[in-house]
């Protein structure tokens, strides 16, 4: 019960008790001063009764004796009258009804008047020749009392409902700023941190909302510590001090991650050209701003392909790096284009004495091992050097064999496009289980992973629908189909009550329309729609917190989690976390691998779960592996894991 029903309920107690006790009280003084009156009405009559019969009693005279108790008796004040001779025998009496008018007996009967006697003597000069006795009628008593009660109740009740009326008021505006502490302390649950401006003018209150302020910004202060506190550990291992970009151990830990799960893309390795002399020539600073230059050149042009997944890497010296996700060659050589065409605003700005600047080489990613990625980087990067002036070279390790056949980007989006409108599509899941000894067989959820097949029945790989979704915009159409299809093993409780997971594109997430249709698709199927789960990468959302928090708080209406994949892989900063309802994270497995050696990924890693948990966010890891990495990282205190390790994707 609130606070203010409480008080409402003891102000109206208060008031009952106060009205009755009121009441009770007046009706009381009411009666005695009318038991008064009723007795000296009585007692005066038969006194001046007894007085006015005096003559006509001595002479006998009964026939004037009588019309004088008629006359007393007809005035309707009394209830009876006798006179009596002195033998106390009745000569002459009149009585009348009771008349209570509209008094309702009730009322009588709980409020009793006393009618007592008059009684006077009647005299025959010294000698006694009667008595008379007088009662008053309390017919005119009830009614006044009535009345008088019925006028102090409903002018008590109207004045009680009014006061009561507005003590609810004045106590709903000055209980107003306990109302806003319950808001912030809920918003703080909510991972909020306000701090109220209006503070109330009732020391109590005022109190209270000041230790609210002091709370909410404490535990405001105490998340950011903690979260510059991991930034800066990661900074110190994985960014370049100098340039901002990721360093070389960064390049390493990542490049091999996403080669050895199979993932696809491209390396473009960038190198100025004579950079030692150039330090030798304008000086070490000089070198440096270079590069710094560098660096946000590469940021720059790298942004502005919208669609891309990347990260860029200051390696060493005049060396650069940007690594490319979920892309073929179309979009690295466009990258690669794009950022040789744009070194001759080096000159223009100043920065070096002629247009050449550098070049690039480019290898493309596909199932090779690291070294032999390297490898054909460096080798693009000397026959870009050969070429000429900001040249660009491109070497495929992939198309000197394997069974994909060579079509063009066309082709292959009339493929696609084909491939959806057949729905000639097939499910993998896998599954993510609880990190916990005691739970390790519980399937927490699965992540659903798609498959296409081309019109003889070939299996289309990722790394060619992939880029080609992405370039030709069909990122959404996937979307949709993905939906779809496991809104329908979900309705049809395919896997139990097991929530699974979809991983979106993040341009589908931006998408008004696209998120309109999902909501509908959510509302058809509300059971199947508490079951599903949303993956978006982190890469892809960081830079729109906004429309994330908007796709968040809609899907949340029919019960869609929405979880956080490839967490960590960029550098932005944790504070965001505090403003999404995120229902989980999975941190990138770049993190995982050879974390049994990597005492810097295991601190990161637990400092992510405390500060995750502190937000009610669940933590996930993938790319797990092996049972000593699962004892690992269960005992960091991670809610789930997922990898090879833990169950690989099959079909169900």
């Amino acid at each position: 019960m609130t606070l203010l029903r409480q008080l409402v309920i003891v102000i109206v107690t208060l008031f009952i008790l106060l009205f009755v006790g009121t009441l009770l009280l007046s009706i009381n003084n009411t009666r005695d001063y009318l038991n008064d009156q009723l007795r000296t009405i009585s007692q005066d009559t038969a006194t001046s009764l007894g007085l006015t019969l005096t003559p006509p009693m001595a002479e006998n005279d009964m026939a004037v004796v009588d019309r004088m108790v008629s006359a007393v008796s007809d005035s309707g004040y009394y209830r009876e009258v006798v006179v009596s001779d002195v033998e106390g025998k009745p000569i002459v009496s009149r009585k009348q009804d009771v008349k209570l008018g509209s008094v309702p007996q009730w009322f009588v009967d709980a409020v009793p008047l006393d009618t007592p006697r008059g009684e006077a003597l009647i005299m025959a000069g010294w000698q006694q020749a009667g008595t008379v006795r007088v009662e008053a009628n309390p017919g005119y008593a009830y009614v006044a009392l009535w009345t008088n009660t019925a006028e102090s109740f409903w002018w008590f009740l109207a004045a009680s409902t009014v006061t009561v009326l507005l003590g609810v008021i004045a106590l709903h505006f000055i209980l107003r700023p306990l109302r806003d502490v319950e808001m912030q302390a809920r918003a703080i649950c909510d991972r909020e941190y306000p701090v109220q401006k209006k503070i109330p003018w009732t020391l109590e209150l005022r109190s209270v909302v000041e230790a609210m302020n002091r709370m909410s910004t404490r535990v405001k202060e105490m998340f950011d510590e903690q979260t510059a506190s991991i930034e800066r550990l990661r900074s110190e291992n994985y960014r370049d001090s100098l340039t901002g970009l990721a360093n070389r151990r960064y390049f390493e830990m990542n490049l091999k991650q996403l080669i050895e799960t199979g993932k696809h893309g491209a390396l473009l390795m960038l190198e100025l050209k004579d950079f030692k002399q150039y330090n030798e020539k304008r000086g070490y600073q000089a070198g440096d701003e270079l590069l710094k230059n560098t660096a946000e050149f590469l940021e720059a042009i790298c942004k502005s392909h919208s669609h891309l997944e990347y990260f860029t890497v200051h390696l060493n010296g005049a060396n650069f790096a940007v690594v490319l996700t979920n892309a073929g060659d179309t979009e690295a050589m466009e990258l690669g284009q794009n950022l040789a065409k744009a070194m001759l605003r080096f000159k223009e700005r100043g920065l070096v004495d002629n247009e050449e600047v550098g070049h690039i080489g480019i290898a493309l990613f596909t199932g090779q091992s690291y070294g032999e990625v390297l490898s054909a980087a460096d080798m693009a990067l000397r026959a870009a050097q050969q070429q000429g002036p900001n040249a660009v070279n491109l070497i495929d390790p992939g198309k000197t064999g394997g069974d994909t056949p060579i079509r063009t980007a066309t082709q292959w989006g009339d493929i696609l496009r084909e491939a959806l409108a057949s729905k000639r599509i097939s499910l993998l899941v896998q599954p993510a289980k609880a990190a916990a000894d005691s739970a390790r067989d519980t399937i927490l959820h699965y992540e659903s992973l798609m498959r296409l097949t081309d019109d003889q029945g070939s299996v289309i790989p990722a790394v060619v629908y992939t880029p080609v979704a992405k370039r030709l915009r069909l990122a959404t159409d996937f979307d949709r189909a993905m939906i779809v299809e496991v809104l329908a093993r979900l309705a049809a409780k395919r896997y139990g009550d097991t929530p699974v997971a979809v991983n979106l594109f993040p341009a589908s997430l931006q998408n008004a329309e696209f998120v309109s249709w999902l909501c509908d698709q959510l509302a058809q199927a509300p059971a199947a729609a508490s079951r599903l789960l949303i993956e978006v990468s982190e890469y892809g959302m960081i830079e729109n917190v906004d429309a994330l928090r908007d796709f968040i708080a809609r899907v949340a209406t029919y019960g869609t989690g929405v979880g956080l994949d490839h967490f960590g892989r960029g550098f932005s900063s944790f504070g965001y976390l505090s403003t999404l309802k995120l229902d989980y994270i999975k941190i990138d497995g770049s993190y995982v691998r050879g974390i049994l050696e990597n005492k810097d990924n295991q601190f990161f890693i637990e400092s992510v779960i405390k500060v995750a948990h502190g937000l009610e966010i669940k933590v996930f890891a993938v790319s797990v592996e092996t049972q000593e990495e699962l004892n690992l990282l269960s005992s960091l205190g991670l809610d789930g894991v997922q990898g090879y390790g833990v169950g690989r994707p099959e079909a169900r």
